[in-house]
């Protein structure tokens, strides 16, 4: 009889610690009320990424870390006290299925929250759809820079630094370094031609002009007409904007024509750390630099930090021990972060009001996410800036991070 009371004094105490952790918020099992009267019995977060075809690996930057960071957050409680289900959907980087989908998460699934997509594009063709809809979306690896915009996409926020900051940070570095005549090389999707409306607005704030301009279509193979154009103008640098496989075949291009590190420098956006890469252009890669968020870099005969081993560690386990080299790790910590951020959004509102929740994620002033240190505003909604980026070597990868450079 004694332990009967017991274990029901152990389960009335538990009810009532949870209740002083968040006032009003337990009304019956498995359902959290909030102040405001809200009931839910689970958390619904939607997830849209490129999870087959050319563009997988970045789908499964956003597989790995929404999964893991979901797990984490389920095995603690939930948010609110209620569990958080993820609905991941491949898009295959198609922006007409992006949309499709994201309409099957918002009228089907009801979705609290939407993190993704994965590919610019696509996030164009979704994102006003989100917005009209008041959907909280957090952007954790698509960089266009226009994406973001407080007014116009009120509801959408970004971890990942954006391709106006990248570009910023790659020509001030490389007019630092002294180099003198300076390529830009970038495909002819929205992307490119953001990234290279970023890349001349950089240059014209350093005071200097690009030695040359090499647009390419994505998927081309031979790409010795670009390689011969930075060659012929006698480029020192190459800043490039290039998925890992576009990147590859420009690197194995230069190398036909001789005209690799350290004759010139080849330093790419974030997007240039895919494995895909340095797994095509082989021998080709070496010397290649990218842009990389320091706190997810390791420095040479160093430990990796301890908060990223664990969550590799977590990778290893649900994904297999191969998993680190199948993703940029730093992307994929940036979706990570985004999951977290949610449910910061949510029980600092202590609403699942739409509206709530976004003025909480305004409020973050200083977010230590285990890709970037964010801050976000009213008016801010990219939470990350170039001071949270280093250069990272292409070839020095341990466990999904680069070895930092500079």
């Amino acid at each position: 009889m004694e332990d009967v009371s017991r274990r029901k004094f152990m389960k009335l105490s538990g009810v009532t610690l949870a209740t002083l952790a968040f006032p009003g918020l337990l009304a019956g099992c498995g359902t959290s009320t909030t102040q405001s009267g809200e009931s839910k019995k689970e958390f619904v977060i939607g997830a849209i990424g490129a999870m087959t075809g050319p563009s997988a690996q970045l789908g499964n930057n956003l597989k790995y870390g929404a999964t893991v960071a979901v797990d984490e957050i389920n095995a603690k409680g939930g948010i609110n006290g209620i569990p958080v289900r993820l609905v991941i959907l491949d898009d295959e980087a198609d922006p007409t299925k992006s949309l499709n989908l994201a309409r099957e998460l918002v009228t089907k699934d009801k979705i609290d929250a939407f993190i993704g997509p994965t590919n610019t594009t696509c996030a164009m063709a979704i994102q006003p759809y989100l917005n009209q809809n008041k959907i909280i979306h957090l952007n954790g690896g698509c960089t266009g820079a226009a994406l973001i915009d407080a007014q116009k996409y009120p509801y959408s926020f970004r971890t990942h630094i954006n391709d106006r900051d990248q570009a910023t940070y790659m020509v001030q570095r490389a007019v630092k370094k002294g180099r003198q005549k300076i390529a830009m090389v970038h495909d002819t999707t929205a992307l490119g031609s953001g990234a290279l409306t970023d890349m001349q607005n950089a240059f014209k704030q350093a005071g200097k002009q690009p030695a040359v301009d090499c647009p390419y279509t994505v998927g081309d193979v031979d790409m010795l007409p670009v390689a011969q154009k930075i060659k012929d103008a006698q480029c020192d640098s190459a800043l490039l904007f290039a998925l890992g496989v576009d990147g590859a075949h420009i690197a194995l291009a230069l190398q036909k024509l001789d005209y690799l590190p350290p004759k010139i420098e080849l330093h790419g956006y974030t997007a240039e750390g895919m494995p895909a890469y340095r797994d095509l252009a082989k021998s080709a890669a070496a010397g290649s630099l990218c842009n990389t968020p320091t706190k997810c870099t390791y420095k040479e005969n160093q430990p990796i930090p301890e908060r990223l081993n664990k969550i590799i560690t977590a990778y290893e386990s649900k994904f297999g021990a191969d998993a680190t080299n199948q993703i940029i790790f730093a992307t994929s910590v940036s979706f990570y972060d985004c999951v977290y951020i949610i449910k910061q959004g949510v029980e600092a509102s202590k609403s699942y009001n739409s509206e709530k929740i976004k003025g909480a994620i305004e409020s973050i002033s200083n977010y230590d996410g285990a890709n970037s240190d964010y801050h976000f505003s009213s008016t801010k909604h990219d939470g990350n800036d170039p001071s949270q980026l280093s250069v990272g070597l292409v070839t020095s990868a341990k466990k999904g991070l680069f070895q930092i450079v500079e």
